[in-house]
């Protein structure tokens, strides 16, 4: 996509004001006679009228000036060519030439100068001062800055009255949009915020305001463009009401997040939280809880339409019709996740169980885990206190693991591979490179030493339960370090 015309940085209140060449040809008193030059070039912007009897002005010259003279210097065609490349190459508008007072008609070498170059040639008939060209347009810049000044206050009025009601951040670009007639952006670190206004505006002038280091605000549209000055204000009071919103939104997760903590230690009463289920849309009589890592709240918020997110110490809560979005939002952030079977609000404080232990499975296998793989032993291990299963440990495992070190052996590495292979004999050897007898000797001595019988089916349900808590409280000392 390609732009006519591309502002950015700062500008003076020259800006403002974009009176055409054909707008002075226009004016009646200004008597003005177009000599030769594309007429599509008479849509020029002229931004000052410059007076000039140097053979060299483009010192003095910064661009879109019309140039006006009487041609004391143009006395030759070498010094008209001069004075035509020097004002064409300082990009000048155009080039006014006066008669009457030096020359009774403009110099055929200057004309013909201006064809060569495809600079525009005007006419300015004696009696026309070129002062009162530089007098209509400094009236035309101050009637612009007062009309500028009048709608940006007007639109700086709509905005904070914007503000003021907690108007989204996209319903004030709109505003924006809307008031200045165009298209209107908001970019933040380089991913688009919020883009109002009708398509068509995008083929016509773009004007880029940097509003802060990393955010800018863009217009684009045919219409009269607004200043930089003017945008980057409007700019800084979306980015202001950005920022607001998000700390808003930041509090409003953490109080959702406690209030999830109280509800889950019986503390507070699920029905706490009826009111801001009701402004969510999510019916109480049927909702999923899930449970994230730490930190997670703020995507949640991006990709969860219609959630309710909380933040709280060590995890992320999220509470959605179903587990649907749950579930995809696992799958596009590659994030572990938690959820709960469907609850009524009432038993929410089992549905925050449930996501929990069903986390801490997600962070072993990756991605999202419902309540069906809770029934499995893992499972239900998972949703076990850490205090619950020590008993376990001490005294089932530590023995036997103070045992190996003590004589050098591997029962405990015999235990693991003979419960993960089913309590089968043969192929607990075959793995472990044994005899079965061999195999039969240490369960034997596993058993001796412990107190439970890997042969029997609840010590073997016993000495698995351990295994399980002792890997668990491993990985729980190697994540703190």
């Amino acid at each position: 996509m390609s732009f006519p015309e591309s502002t950015s940085g700062t500008e003076s209140s020259e800006g403002t004001c974009q009176v055409t060449l054909r707008e002075l040809l226009g004016v009646a008193e200004l008597q003005l006679q177009w000599v030769l030059g594309d007429h599509d070039k008479m849509e020029r912007a002229v931004r000052w009228a410059h007076t000039t009897e140097l053979l060299d002005p483009a010192p003095y010259l910064r661009g879109g000036e019309l140039v006006c003279t009487v041609g004391a210097s143009l006395t030759h065609p070498e010094a008209c060519c001069s004075f035509v490349a020097a004002v064409s190459g300082a990009n000048a508008a155009a080039l006014c030439f006066g008669t009457g007072d030096l020359h009774e008609e403009i110099p055929s070498a200057l004309v013909d100068a201006c064809q060569q170059r495809g600079l525009p040639l005007l006419h300015a008939p004696k009696g026309v001062p070129f002062i009162r060209v530089a007098e209509y347009l400094s009236e035309r810049r101050v009637a612009a800055e007062i009309q500028e000044n009048r709608r940006a206050e007007l639109l700086m009025s709509k905005l904070l009255a914007a503000v003021r009601a907690q108007v989204p951040v996209s319903g004030m670009v709109a505003i924006v949009a809307e008031s200045l007639r165009g298209r209107v952006e908001l970019i933040v670190n380089e991913r688009t915020i919020a883009t109002e206004g009708v398509d068509s505006a995008a083929e016509g002038v773009l004007v880029t305001a940097a509003v802060e280091k990393r955010s800018t605000l863009t217009w684009s549209g045919a219409g009269a463009a607004p200043s930089l000055t003017l945008l980057g204000q409007l700019g800084r009071v979306i980015e202001l009401a950005r920022h607001e919103r998000d700390v808003e939104e930041a509090l409003k997760r953490e109080r959702v997040g406690q209030l999830l903590l109280l509800v889950e230690d019986r503390l507070a009463n699920p029905i706490a939280l009826r009111p801001i289920l009701d402004e969510t849309g999510i019916d109480e009589r049927r909702l999923v809880l899930s449970a994230w890592p730490e930190g997670a709240a703020p995507l949640l918020a991006a990709h969860l339409a219609d959630s309710l997110i909380g933040e709280a110490p060590g995890i992320a809560l999220a509470v959605t019709r179903t587990a649907n979005p749950a579930y995809g939002a696992a799958q596009m952030l590659s994030l572990p996740c938690g959820y709960s079977s469907s609850v009524e609000l009432v038993e929410l404080p089992r549905a925050i169980a449930e996501a929990r232990a069903a986390l801490k499975l997600a962070r072993r296998r990756g991605g999202a885990v419902g309540p069906d793989a809770l029934t499995s032993l893992e499972g239900l291990l998972e949703q076990q206190p850490a205090r619950r299963l020590s008993p376990f440990i001490d005294q089932i495992l530590t023995p036997l693991i103070t045992s190996d070190d003590r004589h050098g052996t591997s029962h405990v590495e015999t235990l693991r591979t003979f419960l993960r292979l089913g309590g089968s004999l043969q192929e607990t050897a075959r793995e472990q490179y044994l005899h079965v007898n061999t195999v039969r000797h240490r369960l034997a001595r596993i058993h001796l030493i412990t107190g439970h019988d890997p042969l029997v089916f609840a010590d073997r349900v016993a000495l698995a339960i351990a295994l399980w808590a002792y890997d668990r409280r491993q990985t729980g000392q190697n994540r703190a370090m």
